[in-house]
């Protein structure tokens, strides 16, 4: 089973992290992975993860649905719409046809891959609303809406829990979702009917969506409101059920399961 996951990383400049490319050119960088534990969970499962980040994926994602079929699933997480919609502006002289990566993204899902956002600072609607997926191909293709053009970080410092409203389903089942640690913050997504809600976040008036799937032709797509490394997963992170519960997810979306 292969992978390609996008995002989760930074570059740094010195003692300088930047979640983003687009804030400055320079050579030179050196990346932190925030998703490392991720792809290890996923590898100790027998899983192949090909991981890129931001820099890497403005201009080596792969641009069809063809490429992208070399992979069972996709992961998109922390990183921008725009650093998968430019392309090919990154690549002078790219000459016509162009291809357009977020319509391929959608059809590679239609056609029966998997596909998984996972949340952050720049995923759905993300800071200020600059991750920017409302109204796109992947938002199609997603369970979820997205805020347009707003902040839809939640920040819950104090933490929140997780609620499993479906047990049964093979992403969370044989996991003891009530010793989960808290979450540290989400982005507020809302389900598309006949989606499936797996999971939420929070309680009462302030219980928002933690884990959303559905089926999208013949394709699985699933979102996960929070992230899947800090600040916000500081303490679900190193749960010992953190690889489990990915693994789990991976093999559903890739109908391995």
């Amino acid at each position: 089973m292969k992978v390609l996951y996008a995002g989760d990383a930074a570059s740094k400049i010195g003692p300088i992290f930047v979640a983003s490319p687009f804030n400055f050119e320079v050579k030179g960088f050196s990346h932190h992975i925030w998703g490392q534990p991720l792809i290890d969970a996923l590898n100790e499962g027998g899983i192949e993860v090909a991981h890129m980040t931001n820099e890497q994926a403005i201009s080596d994602f792969p641009r069809t649905v063809e490429d992208l079929s070399d992979y069972d699933v996709l992961i998109i997480s922390d990183c921008e719409c725009e650093v998968l919609s430019l392309y090919p502006f990154w690549i002078p002289g790219t000459p016509l046809p162009r291809t357009n990566r977020l319509k391929a993204i959608r059809e590679f899902t239609r056609s029966g891959g998997g596909l998984l956002m996972v949340g952050g600072w720049t995923s759905f609607s993300g800071r200020f609303g600059h991750a920017g997926y409302y109204d796109t191909p992947i938002e199609e293709a997603l369970p979820v809406t997205c805020m347009k053009g707003l902040d839809d970080r939640v920040e819950t410092p104090e933490g929140v829990n997780v609620n499993i409203k479906n047990a049964e389903h093979p992403i969370v089942q044989n996991i003891p979702w009530d010793d989960c640690p808290v979450f540290a913050g989400f982005n507020k997504i809302f389900p598309k009917n006949k989606s499936d809600l797996l999971a939420t976040i929070g309680e009462g008036e302030d219980e928002n969506p933690l884990i959303v799937t559905w089926d999208f032709g013949n394709g699985r797509s699933m979102a996960f409101s929070s992230d899947c490394s800090p600040h916000w997963a500081e303490y679900f992170q190193p749960w010992e059920y953190y690889g489990q519960f990915w693994r789990q997810a991976i093999r559903w979306l890739a109908k391995a399961i």
